[in-house]
């Protein structure tokens, strides 16, 4: 056991689903054409390589400058390794004779101590042998027995037809202990790639299929969903900046998922912002704002003239917004469904925020039952995480609302009221496991002058 050796993918995200990568250990990458086999297997290659372990890069397609250029611009820089003797890239023909293929590769396994090797592609030696059963099979056995030879890890790439999601490498699956299948799909209109974990040894697979992306100068990013089995907890209790809500609806919880509704022709989440940001001064939240419908420039210039408008100096304002809150504007439709949600975890991961704000929300007309099962898991992970959630928008359909709001803990629904010479505006509140109330227009005037009050009151002694 004290010659074991223990390797990584060097991608957290693709570690947390294989596990632990226990020597002797065979990796099979399968993927369409251009679906990014070669940088996964290459980017487990290089990490594993600037931890101190040899790697061997066998292939029949890539050009060694034209490879180590690609691989460059993604972070990974095999000329570095190559100088520390830590990396060897090998190139054979199209035309090669594989049993001098095979003998290159023991050699070097034997003599110069590598304990990774990446084979791109196993389909090509496969198919050289295609009319010759008994080599094939000899082959298959060599596949088997290198990594017990090496003592390390063997990543064998294969390539898939696009009218096809099934391997013909004979046995090939049979003797590895994981098999990634890489796939080019079309989302909503986007091309997106997505991994499937179809084989692990050792490991249950929870998660068959994530969606991942090539960034560069990072390499491979594996975005996983986040799942939850069970229901989370309910965080600390915090109050309203105002008596109004608190008497009529009590406290809330930090992690709170809050919807609120505006008709559909109004302008949507002006004083949203003001109890947003008195409670972020009230509590030293950090506070992230996500809009669908603004650019963060214009949002934040619209939360300043609000603050203005209600009498807070300027210097109060700046203050607020740079210490309390962050603006981001998002296309959703720039994207598919999947990476949308990607990108909002990112950015939740980049800023690390006590409340997120998802502002114009009624713009999101992905299909509905996906986006549906989306928002619930996105929702139940942030509760999960502390994080108060605050969704604002218009109201366009009231069937969806209802949905929205049979998720949500807390919904304020702004209606308009006719009255003689005009309208009045009347505010609904729901909070699950209590009865409906109703806010006046008087109220919640009276309720952000004393917000207001509480703002300048708490930042004049701060």
């Amino acid at each position: 056991m004290d010659n074991v050796k223990i390797f990584t993918t060097g991608i957290e995200e693709f570690d947390t689903l294989m596990g632990e990568l226990i020597s002797p250990y065979t990796i099979l990458i399968a993927g369409h054409p251009g679906s990014g086999k070669t940088t996964l297997a290459a980017s487990i290659c290089y990490f594993n390589a600037v931890k101190g372990n040899k790697c061997l890069y066998v292939t029949v397609y890539e050009e060694k400058e034209k490879f180590y250029k690609f691989m460059e611009k993604l972070g990974l820089r095999f000329k570095d390794v190559e100088e520390k003797g830590l990396f060897k890239f090998i190139r054979f023909p199209l035309t090669l004779d594989v049993d001098k293929a095979l003998e290159v590769i023991s050699k070097v396994v034997s003599e110069e101590g590598f304990n990774i090797v990446v084979v791109d592609s196993a389909t090509a030696l496969v198919d050289v042998l295609k009319l010759d059963i008994e080599k094939r099979a000899l082959l298959l056995n060599y596949f088997y027995q290198l990594p017990t030879i090496a003592n390390g890890l063997l990543i064998l790439i294969a390539e898939l037809p696009y009218s096809r999601q099934t391997l013909d490498l004979a046995s090939a699956e049979f003797i590895t202990d994981a098999v990634i299948i890489l796939k080019n799909v079309i989302e909503d209109g986007f091309a997106v790639r997505l991994m499937e974990i179809r084989k692990v040894r050792g490991k249950p697979i929870h998660l068959a299929e994530v969606p991942f992306t090539m960034i560069e100068n990072k390499g491979i990013k594996i975005y996983i969903p986040p799942i939850l089995e069970e229901l989370p907890k309910q965080k600390e209790e915090i109050y309203f900046p105002c008596r109004c809500l608190n008497e009529k609806i009590g406290h809330i919880h930090k992690d709170f998922v809050v919807n609120t509704f505006f008709p559909p022709d109004t302008i949507y989440g002006r004083e949203v912002f003001l109890f947003l940001l008195s409670m972020a001064v009230a509590y030293k939240f950090k506070i992230l704002v996500i809009s669908y419908v603004t650019s963060p420039v214009t949002l934040r210039e619209m939360v300043r003239l609000t603050l203005r408008d209600y009498g807070i100096e300027e210097k109060l304002i700046e203050k607020i917004l740079d210490n309390y809150v962050v603006f981001k504007g998002i296309n959703p439709y720039a994207q598919s469904l999947t990476e949308l949600s990607s990108k909002e975890l990112e950015l939740i991961e980049q800023y690390n925020p006590d409340i997120v704000v998802f502002h114009g929300v009624h713009v999101i007309k992905y299909d509905y039952i996906k986006y549906f099962r989306e928002l619930y898991n996105q929702i139940l992970y942030l509760k999960y995480r502390g994080i108060g959630i605050v969704r604002i928008g218009n109201c366009v359909n009231e069937e969806r609302c209802a949905d929205e709001a049979s998720i949500s803990d807390l919904t304020f629904k702004t209606e308009r009221i006719a009255k003689e010479g005009g309208y009045d505006i009347i505010i609904k509140v729901f909070r699950r496991f209590r009865y409906p109330q109703i806010i006046s227009s008087y109220e919640m005037r009276s309720c952000i002058e004393e917000i207001i009050n509480n703002i300048k009151t708490t930042l004049i002694k701060i």
